[in-house]
Order: structure tokens, then C-alpha cells, then sequence
């Protein structure tokens, strides 16, 4: 099969945000408690309680954000379970994935983990089981400049300049295990925090809980966003709202042809919830810019159930949905502000798996250190004429062409980055690659791709898929590039 890629560096486009490459931490499972935190444990190396080999991948990812404690347990954690001497803070339950909780892994440790990782931190405040109170209380103990108890507090727990902690959700899909709200419901509650956390700390920003589309047969789900919105019009406490989506087509593993090639459609499903998205919020917010964070997203496989703490395997396949999801982010960049995939260590599409003191990476880390170059960058202007199949996404009534070829395209400086992905399963595509209006000097690349869709990597073999540098040729002084059936591939095109 054959194809081509045309675009055009001069014609630039929004900047697309770093924090659209974030990632998400809950207390669930194995995430926190082995995936990141190990205390003081003498048989895996850590930082202050931080296991080194998780730390050392995600600072080479420049991971931009964080997103923590939840998750549907973030409207039931209470902040002060996890401050001060751990041998003193409480055992407490986990109430939503049936765990202990022991609270050593609490403020101080989760800002202290993303300083060291180079990230930003983004905290989920507790809505549903909480109080304005608390949650005011907890962003002055992160920020507060002044010599209030709290900030002593925080100084008594070693922390005496300030967190400044900039983005806060307000509660964790408070349309079901954040409370089971009406929308117009959570509007209300979301206002009477929104107004003591900013006035304690006026320079954060505050994300609103948006909806979970789903099959789009929820009539609660539809009407969420607009009842929220219609109640946040008239008020100025929102910086963004969010939305969830996950992915599920056959097993982790082992899954049909078809359902293959569905998984990619389903995208098409993420990109329909932000177009609704947008609708709503251009006309309840027409003079101010409301970002949608996507901040819980990520294939989830039937075998992750909460007695498995959501563990899942972790395929080529899931990288390859993840790098098409993650350009559908980049083309709304005028709207996506920050997205989290779902989660960070151990449990469902993870980066990284670990045991005991061993890990090894997934071939969706991989995808993101190939990306990251598109965080900061401009869009630029592109166009992919490419073969298509037949699926029908999630929630649509009828089958949608989707081009074999899923492509993003951004510049930074002088230097054009192409990602893309061949989802075909066993056919090869060549694409013709024509950069308009410019001269080239150099190409170079990476690609990942395997011998089966349902390969993973595993202690036994940590590499089997990953990320190889490539020589692409140039003909007529354009690139000429052959994308393998199953592959990833990140280009990076310098212009004189």
C-alpha cells in the first residue's frame, strides 16, 4: 500500500500543551505502594522513599503533570490521614478498591516525588465525602505564603517555602463514585469550594468534573457537561473541565482481527467527546477560554479487576492506541489542555511494571518518549491521503472510514517532528513524505513495531518492544519512508 504525507511548516497552528503528555497516580493497587513509593525498604534502591528505577524513566520522559490521590479515591481521602510522622499517620480503608490504606504515602511525599521527577503536580480534592473547609485548609497548607498554623504545620512536616500547587480538581466523577450527583447538584457544591480554595489561593486553577460519555446512551452522562456549565456561566471559578474515556475491545492479549482494528475506531469515539465538549463550553463561556482536561483516559482490558489491583497485560497494541489518542489530543490543541493517562506504575495501561526490586517498561512508554518532542511545539498544517477500512466506533450508529495512517505534525525551531502510526495488521504502507515551502537538511527516527499486536514486554525479555533508531532515505530531496504493518514511527525533519 502506498500514501503520502503533505505539510506545510509555515502555516502554524496552536501550541500544543506539554501537560497533554501527563500521567495519573491513584492508591490503587500496586501504583503507589511498590510501583512508587518503597519507604525506607533496603532491597530496592530509592530517594527518600522513591524507587530510583521508576524515578530515573519518568525524568527521561520529562513527564509535565501529575494526577493524584484519585481517581474514585480521591472523594474519600482526607488529607490530614497523611501528614506528619508516618509511624504515626492512621491505617485507613481504601473504600472504593477494597485495600488498607496506610497513609504513608500522603502531601509532602507526592509533591516531594514531583519535584524530583521534574513534573507538576495536579491534585484531586475530596467533594464527595469532604468539605469546602478541608479542601480550602489543604490548599493553604500547600501554598500559603504567610505564618498561618497551617504553614507552620507544613514547615514542622520540613517543607517551609511553599508548594505552590497550581492546578486542583474539584471531586472525581461525582456523577458516580464521587457521590452520584446530578449535575446541576455538583454545580452547586462545586461553587462553594471553588469559592474558599481560590479566595485562600487566587492564583490557582480549577478543573470541574465533566462527563464519561460511554456508549452516549446515558442520558445522565449527556446532560452532565451542559447542566454543570449552564450553573458555571455565571460565575468565574472554572479554568477547565474534565473527561474520562477508556478503551476496551476483546481481551489484553487475545482479541480478533476485528476487534484490532475497532480499538483504533474507538478513537474517533474520544474525539466526538471533546467536539461535544467544546460545543457546550463556546456557548456557556463565550468570552473566556475553558480547557477540557482529559485527565483519566487509557485502554482498560476485561482481565483488570479491582481483586487484581487492575492489573493488565500491556501490548503493542495499547502503545499503538495510545500514539493515535495522543494525536487526537494534539489536532484539538485549541481545547485539549492537559490530559493523564491511566496510571503511571503497575495498574491498567501503566509505563512501567515492577516487582520486588525489577522492572521493565511498556511499549506504551516507549510511545511517550517518542512524542514528547510534540509538548511546547506548534501545530503545523498537514494533510495524509491514506487507505482506509471499515469500523464502527463506539456509540455510532453506522461504520466510519479510518485511514490506515493516523499522522500528527508540529515544528519547534527549525526542526519538523511527523509521528505516525500503521495500524494495518499485515501490510506494509510507503509513504511519500512532501514538506511544502522548505528546504530539508537532515532526517532521523525512531519506530517500534513487532511481530504480533498482542506482543508485551516482561522481566524475562524488558526490550522486546522497543523504541530502534532508523535511517529514513530522501528521494528528490523529499523523504520517502516505509511504515511496517504494527509500528510507530517519530521523524524529526530539519530544515535549513
Amino acid at each position: 500500500m502506498e500514501a503520502v504525507i503533505r505539510c506545510w511548516p509555515a502555516v502554524k497552528g496552536e501550541t500544543i500543551p506539554p501537560e497533554i503528555y501527563g500521567h495519573f497516580s491513584e492508591h490503587l493497587g500496586r501504583c503507589i505502594y511498590e510501583g512508587i513509593w518503597v519507604g525506607n525498604s533496603g532491597n530496592i534502591p530509592n530517594q527518600n522513599g522513591i524507587r530510583l528505577d521508576v524515578l530515573a524513566a519518568l525524568k527521561q520522559l520529562r513527564v509535565p503533570v501529575i494526577r493524584w490521590p484519585g481517581g474514585c479515591f480521591a472523594d474519600d481521602y482526607h488529607w490530614r490521614d497523611g501528614i506528619g510522622p508516618i509511624e504515626s499517620r492512621p491505617q485507613t480503608v481504601n473504600l472504593w478498591w477494597k485495600q488498607v490504606e496506610p497513609n504513608s504515602f500522603g502531601t509532602d511525599e507526592f509533591l516531594q516525588f514531583c519535584e524530583v521527577v521534574g513534573a507538576a503536580p495536579y491534585i484531586c480534592a475530596n467533594l464527595g465525602s469532604g468539605s469546602p473547609r478541608e479542601a480550602r485548609d489543604w490548599v493553604e497548607f500547600c501554598n500559603f505564603t504567610g505564618d498561618s498554623t497551617l504553614a507552620q504545620l507544613r514547615a514542622a512536616n520540613g517543607r517551609k517555602p511553599p508548594y505552590q500547587v497550581k492546578r486542583w480538581g474539584i471531586g472525581n466523577e461525582n456523577w458516580g463514585c464521587g457521590g452520584n450527583f446530578t449535575g446541576r447538584d455538583y454545580a452547586k457544591e462545586y461553587m462553594r469550594f471553588a469559592t474558599y480554595m481560590r479566595a485562600i489561593s487566587p492564583e490557582i486553577e480549577l478543573l470541574a468534573c465533566g462527563a464519561s460519555f460511554g456508549d452516549y446512551r446515558n442520558s445522565v452522562q449527556n446532560a452532565w457537561n451542559r447542566e454543570v456549565c449552564d450553573e458555571l456561566r455565571r460565575v468565574d471559578l472554572v479554568n477547565h473541565i474534565t473527561l474520562h474515556r477508556h478503551f476496551s475491545r476483546g481481551q489484553g492479549e487475545s482479541f480478533s482481527d476485528a476487534e484490532y482494528y475497532a480499538l483504533f475506531a474507538d478513537a474517533l469515539s474520544m474525539e466526538r467527546d471533546i467536539a461535544l465538549t467544546d460545543a457546550v463550553l463556546r456557548d456557556c463561556f463565550p468570552d473566556r477560554t475553558v480547557g477540557i482536561a482529559v485527565d483519566e483516559w487509557g485502554v482498560w482490558h476485561p482481565e483488570a479487576v479491582p481483586e487484581n489491583g487492575l492489573e493488565q497485560p500491556n501490548t503493542l497494541r495499547d502503545a499503538l492506541m495510545a500514539a493515535t489518542v495522543l494525536h487526537v489530543f494534539n489536532q484539538w490543541a485549541q481545547r485539549v489542555s492537559m490530559a493523564n493517562l491511566a496510571q503511571t506504575v503497575n495498574v491498567l495501561q501503566c509505563l512501567a511494571v515492577t516487582d520486588r526490586n525489577k522492572m521493565f517498561l511498556t511499549p506504551t512508554y516507549y510511545v511517550f518518549d517518542m512524542m514528547r518532542l510534540h509538548g511546547g511545539a506548534k501545530q503545523i498544517l498537514f494533510q495524509t491521503e491514506s487507505p482506509t477500512y471499515e469500523a464502527r466506533p463506539v456509540g455510532f450508529d453506522k461504520k466510519q472510514p479510518v485511514p490506515y495512517l493516523d499522522v500528527s505534525a508540529s515544528l519547534s525551531g527549525k526542526k519538523v517532528h511527523l509521528t505516525v502510526v500503521n495500524k494495518s495488521l499485515t501490510e506494509a504502507i510507503e509513504a511519500k513524505i512532501e514538506v511544502r515551502e522548505a528546504v530539508i537538511a537532515s532526517v532521523s527516527g525512531k519506530m517500534l513495531h513487532g511481530e504480533q499486536p498482542g506482543e508485551t514486554n516482561s522481566f524475562k525479555s524488558p526490550s522486546r518492544i522497543a523504541s530502534r533508531r532508523i535511517r529514513p532515505t530522501l528521494s528528490n530531496e523529499q523523504p520517502v519512508q516505509t511504515f511496517p504493518p504494527r509500528s510507530f514511527t517519530a521523524l524529526t525533519i530539519t530544515l535549513e
